[in-house]
């Protein structure tokens, strides 16, 4: 929580943030590991925390903190969903090479990318009863889908789990309503971070081959941000190579 705050004085510095995440272990282990992995290309030359922060930036540095704020690194215990980290990775480096080719920063779609299903993973670990009856509603109505039985469940989705969650934590607005419409039809999103963080998603679900969480066809979701069809393949190509890079993150599991 200290970090989170000082993530939002523009007097702190790299330095400054550095010696706070070292003082955590855990923390420091993973935004080292995140900056050595071969998507940001420093891979292996990163040691210190005050490096990794120059290297993420203070989006990325922020969305980690977060996680760590939640437990969501945590080993003990019911922590994420199994498939929570590979898709959120998936979807933060999806979400950042359509950032590139539509104008927004990487770095803040890559960040709303790893924190758009931190709604799920609140549910899991404080109310994993109501989250296994989810999971029980789905099985028992094929018909239902996952926000239609969240909805049923407790009156409100994991996407609106995570935007109450990353409002409370004073994240930037476009982040939270990105986050909080990341299933919404893109023709009802007006805001470009919203429409990254859908078609990123919905990229990321094709490519995981998540059977238990829907969204729009990715084609609809491109053509929302006037990224031709023909452009699909080498931005596909593009997420494929850099799930790779990022594998050495998933060790966090």
């Amino acid at each position: 929580m200290r970090l989170l705050w000082m993530l939002e004085d523009p007097r702190t510095s790299a330095a400054d943030l550095g010696r706070l995440i070292e003082s955590d272990p855990a923390l420091s282990t993973q935004v080292i590991r995140l900056a050595n992995t071969a998507f940001y290309g420093l891979s292996g030359k990163v040691s210190s925390a005050w490096r990794a922060v120059t290297v993420l930036g203070l989006a990325t540095v922020r969305a980690i903190a977060t996680t760590a704020a939640f437990d969501l690194f945590s080993e003990k215990g019911r922590s994420v969903p199994d498939d929570f980290w590979p898709h959120s990775v998936t979807t933060a480096a999806a979400a950042a090479a359509i950032a590139r080719r539509v104008g927004i920063q990487p770095n803040d779609a890559f960040s709303a990318g790893l924190l758009h299903d931190l709604g799920s993973a609140l549910v899991f670990r404080r109310a994993p009863r109501r989250y296994d009856a989810v999971l029980e509603l789905l099985d028992n109505d094929l018909t239902l889908t996952r926000l239609d039985a969240e909805r049923q469940e407790f009156g409100m989705t994991h996407a609106d789990v995570g935007a109450a969650a990353l409002s409370v934590m004073r994240f930037p607005v476009d982040m939270v309503e990105a986050i909080g419409a990341h299933h919404t039809p893109p023709a009802e999103v007006t805001a470009h971070m919203g429409r990254v963080l859908i078609a990123a998603d919905s990229i990321a679900i094709d490519l995981d081959h998540i059977k238990s969480e829907q969204n729009v066809p990715v084609d609809e979701a491109l053509e929302a941000l006037d990224i031709p069809a023909a452009a699909s393949e080498s931005l596909l190509d593009e997420v494929r190579n850099d799930q790779d890079n990022l594998a050495g993150f998933l060790t966090v599991r």
